[in-house]
């Protein structure tokens, strides 16, 4: 995956949560105090301007209806199974392709867990010196793992880490595996597989579908165009139907699987906030269930 690429992705989904911190409390899908001190200066200046977060917004949903809505419903549902996987007694959390995440720091109780954040060296370099600058130093609970998923394993990478495979982990995979190569998506499938029983997956995946241009979203051709244009191809995709099956060989149990429909049902419509979700983007959650 090219540097660059991930970077602006890490920046995106960070901007995102960055103007829903301005969204009145009541309707608000989550708190993030931090992620302003990592979108950089001129960034947030310009979010402080109504104006400039609902016109970013709307950039975002010329391409295809629905983008930020999609990934501001991704990170409450993440938050939440974080949350829900530390109130069960897991106390490792493994988040692969970290880039701007900032649940290890804003999650009440992740601070006594053990984080293994998983990125590329440039992008976590230049979180490293934001975190640094926040906090005076880097949290010592964190530990920051440097890796290409296209070429790199897993089981490499955590070689020698305090990761302790027969304990229980959550491991979270957002806005990833549209950008890998099926092998890459299912090497580290196997990966979390060998993972201790109980274990928990959340990924995000996008429809399959749409990847090969046959859905009747709006704005396929456009999204799948501009991803190519700027260098970041989508890859990969699933479909609904085919996720359960498709995780099973890794000792997987699939255990959720949502999208649009869900994501207005929990988060918007009991708040009568209206607010388009894309249908592009599903989150799925599995556990590791061995023999």
């Amino acid at each position: 995956m090219a540097n660059q690429r991930v970077s602006n992705t890490a920046l995106g989904a960070a901007i995102c949560r960055l103007i829903e911190q301005y969204q009145p409390e009541n309707t608000r899908l989550f708190h993030d105090s931090m992620v302003k001190d990592l979108v950089g200066t001129p960034i947030r200046t310009l979010m402080q301007f109504k104006s400039m977060r609902n016109l970013t917004i709307q950039q975002m949903d010329a391409i295809t209806p629905g983008i930020y809505g999609v990934q501001i419903s991704r990170t409450r549902f993440i938050d939440d199974a974080v949350r829900d996987a530390l109130s069960q007694g897991i106390e490792q959390v493994v988040i692969l392709g970290a880039g701007f995440d900032t649940r290890p720091y804003r999650l009440t109780g992740i601070e006594h867990t053990r984080v293994f954040e998983v990125d590329l060296p440039s992008v976590q370099e230049d979180k490293k010196k934001k975190l640094h600058k926040h906090f005076g130093r880097l949290p010592e609970q964190v530990t920051f793992l440097p890796i290409d998923f296209d070429t790199q394993s897993l089981e490499a990478v955590f070689s020698g880490t305090p990761f302790d495979p027969a304990s229980p982990a959550i491991f979270v995979w957002e806005g990833v595996t549209q950008y890998l190569s099926e092998e890459a998506v299912h090497r580290t499938l196997a990966f979390v597989g060998t993972s201790a029983s109980g274990s928990i997956l959340v990924f995000t995946y996008v429809l399959k579908s749409f990847i090969e241009r046959r859905s009747d979203i709006p704005g396929t051709e456009k999204m799948m165009d501009m991803m190519a244009k700027r260098g970041s191809p989508w890859l990969f995709g699933l479909e609904p139907s085919s996720v359960a099956s498709y995780l099973a060989p890794f000792h997987l149990r699939l255990t959720a699987d949502v999208g649009s429909t869900e994501h207005q049902t929990r988060y918007f419509k009991s708040v009568r906030r209206k607010l388009v979700v894309s249908e592009v983007e599903r989150i799925a959650q599995a556990t590791v269930v061995r023999p």
